[in-house]
């Protein structure tokens, strides 16, 4: 694509050595060292700029094209950059034949003019300067000029904000800190490149989400009703994320299984598609055993943020907060690479997944239910915290980040966790999965009391969980003195509300056992029927429910 020789420079090769005067040669020495810019390759479309300045260094990464144009005023005050801002931008667009596309976007052109100067910049130059800039807003050969007064320590520049804070303070501090020595090839704290080699740890976390999702299939509620996605009740049963069940309940199981579980197929397939995006980069950047503690840590962080912004109401699942918190780690220890064509792939796999994926309308996926983006942005920021401490404690001349045994027991600790949530998960799993259907509202008569027995009889039949219709039925077989079989339906009116009595009031079991007992008074059985009635004459010595209970002489001791 580009065609690129070796070529001197125009002047000389930059010296970084502290004995040349010229800050010129140091500063474009710097750019080679730190930068990683090159005085030795020549693209044909900018030789006309190589004659206008004292060095020009080109550094291209297989995307951007970038190349910088330092001019020595400093030991020639007549001297300035020799070529107008027009015919520079005609440079720059002739250059973009070599810059990279990601998707349908042309990556820009970026040229810079510095000039090295032993004065303040007097209004003329200021104003000739500021005319080396792009077109339009829209233009993708980005052209800047900066201005370094060596005697006052001062940077001027026409460049954008970003380009102020970042570079204007590395060259604010090549000006102010003492001058040490580089080299060309000084690139000891960067890797040329990522660690070879398949990334297992994360193929073995992709088969443990698939695994997983093969379980949802299995144990799906009622049995065969998720392949392609699943219902709340299968997902909370299996250990899906709920506030209520965690702060009031004590279930902190959750917050491992949660991760380990998705809504459906789309929501799987996309969250593998990021972990492999993830792992193929900052796997092989920052080591199996800090990629499985990063995972872990941002699996609970996730969580810790969805339970707190959450609604009470909410099951929430998926291993996203997790891979978040990769992708952010990652992108940080990319940083650690040299400046170069991988690199940039690198960080711009990790941010095409990253970036949306905290932005909700910029979130156009369907994955079966609202985002998390809670446990998106809190997996994130572990994430991000997480690259940060490894960045600045990555030892000069190592492959990997440090504190490798550490992050071996964190991933442990995780695995162990993992482990514990599953079987707490198996010993939920019967009483949450168990189907319970009630009668439908509509299903619902305006007075119970108008209900005949047949009705009664077809809704306790079709309902058998909901106790409402066995008690109705009872009532209507009791006016029908058919006592033994009403005794019998308010039986199993008790059995149904003990069984979920969490969704009725508490006075309904007083009720049946009431009735209960009335049915065994009318079957002449006294003694069975006092023998129920006794906790209740004591719970109710007045009202109505006192009343029935002492017109069948239920709550007066036998006669011995």
């Amino acid at each position: 694509m580009t065609t690129y020789s070796d070529h001197a420079l125009h002047a000389h090769e930059p010296n970084s050595s502290t004995c040349d005067p010229a800050f010129a040669a140091y500063l474009a020495a710097q750019f080679i060292a730190r930068k990683g810019f090159s005085p030795h390759l020549s693209v044909p479309e900018l030789e006309p700029a190589r004659d206008a300045c004292n060095y020009l260094l080109v550094k291209h990464d297989g995307m951007q094209l970038s190349a910088v144009c330092i001019v020595n005023c400093e030991t020639d005050t007549q001297r300035a950059f020799g070529l107008s801002a027009e015919r520079l931008r005609e440079l720059a667009d002739s250059c973009r034949q070599y810059a990279g596309r990601i998707g349908f976007s042309k990556m820009p052109v970026s040229v810079q003019v510095i000039e090295v100067r032993a004065r303040a910049l007097d209004a003329l130059a200021r104003k000739r300067l500021a005319a080396y800039k792009r077109r339009s807003p829209l233009s993708k050969s980005f052209i800047t000029a900066w201005a370094l007064d060596t005697t006052n320590a001062t940077v001027w520049t026409n460049a954008p904000i970003a380009a102020r804070w970042s570079q204007g303070r590395w060259l604010k501090h090549l000006l102010t800190a003492p001058r040490t020595p580089v080299s060309a090839d000084d690139n000891g704290r960067r890797l040329l490149q990522v660690k070879p080699g398949w990334p297992w740890l994360t193929f073995v976390i992709a088969a443990t989400l698939v695994a997983m999702y093969g379980v949802e299939i299995a144990f799906a509620v009622p049995p065969g009703a998720g392949w392609f996605s699943f219902d709340t009740q299968t997902l909370f049963a299996l250990g899906g994320l709920n506030p209520v069940s965690v702060f009031q309940d004590g279930e902190w199981y959750r917050m491992a299984t949660a991760a380990l579980l998705h809504g459906g197929i789309a929501h799987l397939l996309f969250n593998l598609v990021a972990l492999l995006l993830a792992g193929f980069s900052a796997e092989r950047l920052m080591g199996s055993a800090w990629f499985a503690a990063t995972f872990v840590l941002g699996a609970a962080a996730g969580a810790a943020l969805s339970l707190s912004f959450g609604a009470a109401g909410m099951v929430a699942v998926g291993a996203s907060g997790a891979i978040m918190a990769l992708l952010a780690a990652g992108l940080i220890c990319s940083l650690r690479l040299v400046d170069n064509a991988e690199r940039l792939q690198i960080q711009m796999r990790l941010m095409f997944m990253l970036i949306p994926s905290l932005i909700p309308s910029a979130t156009s996926h369907d994955i079966g239910g609202a985002t998390d983006y809670a446990a998106h942005f809190g997996g994130a920021l572990v994430g991000t915290v997480i690259g940060v401490l490894l960045r600045i404690s990555w030892r000069r001349h190592a492959a990997t980040p440090p504190a490798q045994p550490l992050a071996a027991i964190i991933a442990g600790i995780g695995i162990l966790l993992a482990a514990w949530s599953l079987t707490a998960v198996a010993a939920h799993y019967p009483r949450y999965a168990e189907v319970v259907e009630y009668i439908p509202d509509a299903r619902i008569p305006g007075q119970w009391s108008d209900l005949s027995a047949a009705d009664a009889a077809d809704l306790a039949h079709e309902f058998p969980d909901d106790p409402r219709g066995h008690y109705t039925l009872g009532r209507t077989l009791l006016l029908k003195a058919r006592y033994p079989e009403a005794e019998q339906a308010f039986r199993d009116a008790l059995a149904a509300y003990e069984a979920h009595s969490d969704d009725f009031l508490d006075a309904f079991e007083s009720e049946a056992r009431i009735f209960i007992a009335l049915s065994l008074a009318l079957q002449d059985r006294g003694a069975e029927a006092r023998q129920e009635a006794a906790p209740l004459c004591d719970e109710f010595d007045t009202g109505d429910r006192h009343e029935a209970l002492t017109a069948y002489d239920l709550c007066t001791p036998p006669r011995s």
